[in-house]
């Protein structure tokens, strides 16, 4: 049986009559009040209402008696329970001059209750402050408080309005008026979108002594959890809760909202989750179902492609930008007429190689996939290898930077941009087409920077270039001018020259001019940043050089203009108007709401050409290995592109150049 978390409650109105009757009846529901209040703030309006059926509110502990003595106060009652509010307020307007003592605060309450129900919070907030003032320890105190808190909610005063009902739930001292108080703090939490702690403060509610308000609270959780948690606040609250309510719904949520999206594999793993920890429940059956017909739709589809990712963990951000990529190349393929495939996605989030090894080999020999995309990290490349040759399945990196896949296997293949790529392309626009004979290096202590450092060196001196000095700092280094000193020293021996001047004041200048052409810098782009305007300090003013780690908005958001005018290579940029990219980035945005990254672009790439060798008839793994091998004109989103010996996917790098606070396609 599928179990629907979705209903309609009916909306809460500040009129109705049983409410306000509540309100009012001897001023001790003015509690009820207060809190019934927040359930119809006006922004955004809460979902929490009162039931129409509910009992009277709770005698609070400091409240006067039942019926008011005769008099304006008693007539004040008869008005506001009879929604006449302008007359309750003209009535108790000669009462704040004669009225002292407790009397007053009475007043102050009412006239606050009165404006609160016409909407003039702001009026409705200077009595209830005058109040509290004036008579902290009054009768209606607590109510205050409570009709305070809310009033300064419905200003958009969030914070304000917990203080405040912090301090009543420190204050009180019977379990109705704390249950109360917790109902109306989450409330306010759920306003503030601070959903994990509203269902925290709800939960304690619920624990708080027998009756029969545990019920209401779980349809307060309910509905919180089906019509406003986002999807960062349910996974929040599916690993706070794993075994226990509301974790169960939460999951069900989970389910809906990815199958909604696409997203099987997440719903996938959320059902199977499910039956783990809630194998009871009633929904357990509806999961069970799901999971077989999802695995059955899977293999029945005419090719199938499994994602090899991970998708927990530090790093999903990563294997889920993967997988989306995968599945707008699922999408370009159907154009083509490849219209049944199938996508498997399996965790590779903390596997180790043994167990990932299993998990693979459980992976292809069950759903048989014509190709796997993935893994991502070049650690797990051996285990990939040698399922790919047991199996005969050809395994597509789209981020491992080994440079030389083949090397562990014939059926392994890499989409990745890897360093020899980067730096060969960045040396044969350096030397080639601008000329540049003499550079220098400044990297950071860093597998990736001393290796791009090692390999672009070799690539200028195999042009005939000449490296002049190579200098590193660590990583975290924010300094550079020890470094920079040096680079200069050495470069003084050779073809640096050093000017001797006096200025106007008799001052003795020495100008040094660089004997290199430029400064090659394989750091990130916040490092770039930083060493930009110091080179400058040091005289050092020659065009500088960068790797695909400048790549990132970081650049242009923290660099000044010192670092106008250069250069970096990448396999992505988001710019390009080259058709085919343009496509991509729009499709991607149109589908994600967000902008597409290089791991996207190498997923898609990955198995466009994995989808694109089913088109030219392959059938198997060994028939699409055979089509990537010999095709010289895949389609990538750099262009027309091939598979080289190493396994490396030879096709456009992109030079790109900072300009004037931005970043232009030059090739």
């Amino acid at each position: 049986m599928v179990v629907s978390i979705s209903s309609q409650q009916p909306s809460f109105s500040s009129k109705c009559p049983l409410v306000r009757a509540h309100a009012v009846r001897g001023l001790a529901a003015g509690l009820s009040l207060s809190i019934l209040m927040l359930a119809s703030l006006s922004h955004p309006p809460t979902l929490y209402g009162a039931d129409a059926d509910a009992p009277p509110p709770p005698q609070i502990k400091n409240a006067p008696p039942q019926k008011p003595d005769d008099g304006p106060l008693a007539k004040t009652k008869a008005l506001l329970d009879a929604q006449q509010d302008d007359e309750a307020i003209e009535t108790l307007k000669p009462l704040l001059a004669s009225a002292k003592g407790d009397s007053l605060a009475q007043v102050y309450f009412f006239m606050a209750s009165a404006l609160n129900d016409k909407k003039d919070y702001a009026a409705a907030a200077d009595y209830l402050d005058r109040l509290l003032t004036e008579f902290p320890n009054a009768a209606v105190a607590v109510r205050s408080r409570m009709l305070f808190g809310t009033v300064q909610a419905r200003l958009g005063k969030t914070d304000q309005a917990l203080s405040l009902l912090s301090d009543v739930r420190a204050q009180a001292e019977d379990i109705e008026t704390k249950r109360d108080v917790l109902k109306a703090i989450g409330e306010v939490q759920a306003l503030k979108r601070d959903y994990v702690r509203a269902i925290q403060t709800w939960l304690e509610e619920m624990s708080i002594g027998p009756s029969e308000r545990p019920a209401e609270a779980r349809e307060r959780i309910r509905r919180l959890v089906q019509e406003q948690a986002d999807r960062t606040a349910l996974v929040l609250l599916r690993d706070a809760y794993p075994t226990t309510f509301p974790g169960d719904l939460v999951l069900i949520r989970l389910v809906e909202m990815h199958q909604a999206r696409g997203e099987e594999h997440l719903a996938e793993r959320n059902l199977r989750l499910f039956l783990t920890h809630f194998p009871s429940h009633e929904y357990a059956q509806s999961a069970a179902e799901q999971l077989r017909a999802h695995k059955t739709k899977l293999k029945t589809s005419q090719y199938i492609l499994a994602a090899a990712v991970p998708t927990s963990g530090r790093l999903s951000p990563f294997g889920t930008e993967a997988l989306n990529g995968i599945r707008l190349a699922i999408e370009k393929a159907k154009e083509a007429g490849v219209t049944s495939v199938g996508l498997v996605v399996k965790d590779t989030a903390g596997l180790e190689k043994a167990t990932l090894r299993a998990e693979l080999l459980e992976l292809v020999s069950e759903y048989r996939p014509q190709a796997v995309i993935g893994p991502l990290l070049s650690r797990h490349l051996p285990t990939a290898a040698a399922v790919a040759e047991e199996t005969d399945t050809p395994f597509l990196t789209p981020a491992a930077t080994t440079s030389d896949v083949r090397r562990l296997g014939t059926y392994l293949f890499t989409t990745a941009l890897t360093y020899p790529q980067q730096a060969r392309r960045l040396a044969d626009y350096a030397v080639g087409r601008l000329g540049y004979k003499r550079i220098c290096i400044l990297h950071p202590e860093t597998a990736y920077g001393q290796e791009l450092a090692r390999l672009f060196g070799q690539e200028v001196r195999q042009r005939g270039g000449e490296i002049i000095a190579v200098e590193s700092y660590p990583e975290n280094a924010t300094d550079f001018g020890p470094q920079i000193k040096h680079l200069k020293a050495e470069d003084l021996k050779r073809h640096g020259t050093a000017t001797t001047s006096q200025t106007s004041k008799g001052a003795t200048k020495i100008t040094y001019t660089a004997g290199f052409d430029a400064l090659f810098l394989p750091g990130s782009a916040g490092q770039a940043s930083l060493l930009a305007p110091q080179l400058r300090f040091y005289d050092i003013k020659v065009p500088l050089l960068g790797s695909n780690a400048w790549n990132t908005p970081d650049l242009l958001r923290l660099a000044d203009r010192s670092i106008d005018g250069s250069v970096f290579v990448d396999g992505w940029f988001q710019e390009s108007q080259d058709q085919g990219m343009r496509d991509f980035v729009e499709q991607y945005r149109r589908k994600y709401q967000n902008n597409p990254t290089l791991f996207a672009a190498q997923a898609y790439d990955a198995a466009r050409l994995a989808l694109e060798a089913i088109r030219r008839g392959a059938t198997n793994g060994k028939g699409l290995r055979e089509q990537l091998l010999k095709g010289q004109d895949l389609p990538s989103l750099g262009g027309l592109a091939s598979f080289g010996p190493g396994g490396t996917l030879e096709r456009r790098i992109f030079v790109i150049q900072v300009k004037q606070g931005k970043l232009i396609q030059l090739e």
